[in-house]
C-alpha cells in the first residue's frame, strides 16, 4: 500500500471513529428508549418518565427562527467538571442550592424528531424554561420587544410573528400590553400570530426537570 493510500485510510478513520461514537451510536441508542414507569415505592410518585412531550409544531417555529443559534437545551453533567443542574433552573424556583441536582438523559428529550441542545449560550439555556416563563404573556412581550423588558438584551425582536391590526371596540385579550416606546400608533394593537401562539407553547412545554426513576428526585 502506499503512503499516500494509508494517509487517506488513517485520516479516515480518525473521522469515522468520533462519527460512530457521537452520531452512529446515540441514535441507535434513541430508537429503543422508550417511558420508564415511576415505582411509588421507591420513587414517591405514579406515572411516567418523561411525562409529558414537546409541543412539536412550536418546536418547528423555533428551528426556523433560528433560536438554536443562541440558546441551548442542555444541562451538563457535574462529573465533567461544568455546573450541571441546579435547583432553581425548572419547577423549584427557590435560592440556588450548592450541590448540582441532575444534568439532562436521553429520555429528557424523547419524542423529539431534533434534539436542540444548541451550540453557543449566548442567552438564557431554555431546557427548563416553562417553569420560569410561566407568564405567558410576559414571554410575547420578550419576542416582541426584548429590550421593553431587559434595556441590555442582546436578543433580536421577532416582529414579523406579530400582527398590527386596527383596534375593534374593547381591547382584545390578546394585545400585548407595551410600553410607549415600542407600542403602534394610536388607535392600533398588536396580537400574537398563530405562529407565535405556537412558539411560545413549545417554550412553555420544555420541563426537563422531572425526577429519574430509580435515583434522588429532583423535585421535592
Amino acid at each position: 500500500m502506499s503512503d499516500f493510500r494509508k494517509l487517506v485510510f488513517r485520516i479516515g478513520f480518525l473521522f469515522a471513529i468520533p462519527w460512530l461514537l457521537l452520531i452512529v451510536v446515540p441514535v441507535i441508542r434513541y430508537q429503543h428508549v422508550g417511558p420508564v414507569a415511576y415505582d411509588k415505592d421507591k420513587d414517591g410518585m405514579d406515572g411516567f418518565y418523561p411525562p409529558a412531550p414537546i409541543h412539536r409544531q412550536g418546536q418547528l417555529v423555533y428551528a426556523r427562527e433560528g433560536c438554536v443559534q443562541c440558546h441551548t437545551q442542555m444541562i451538563r453533567a457535574a462529573n465533567l467538571g461544568l455546573d450541571a443542574w441546579r435547583k432553581g433552573w425548572g419547577q423549584d424556583q427557590g435560592e440556588r442550592a450548592a450541590d448540582p441536582v441532575r444534568s439532562n438523559t436521553l429520555r429528557d428529550y424523547l419524542g423529539e424528531p431534533v434534539a436542540f441542545l444548541g451550540i453557543q449560550r449566548a442567552g438564557p439555556d431554555l431546557a427548563n424554561a416553562g417553569w420560569r416563563f410561566a407568564d405567558r404573556n410576559k414571554l410575547h412581550l420578550m419576542l416582541y420587544a426584548p429590550r421593553a423588558l431587559t434595556t441590555w438584551s442582546t436578543m433580536p425582536s421577532f416582529k414579523h410573528l406579530y400582527v398590527v391590526q386596527k383596534a375593534q371596540g374593547q381591547k382584545s385579550s390578546k394585545a400585548l400590553d407595551l410600553p410607549a416606546k415600542y407600542a403602534p400608533a394610536k388607535g392600533f394593537e398588536v396580537v400574537p400570530s398563530a405562529e407565535a401562539e405556537a412558539l411560545v407553547d413549545y417554550i412553555l412545554s420544555l420541563k426537563k426537570d422531572y425526577p429519574v426513576p430509580g435515583l434522588a428526585a429532583a423535585k421535592k
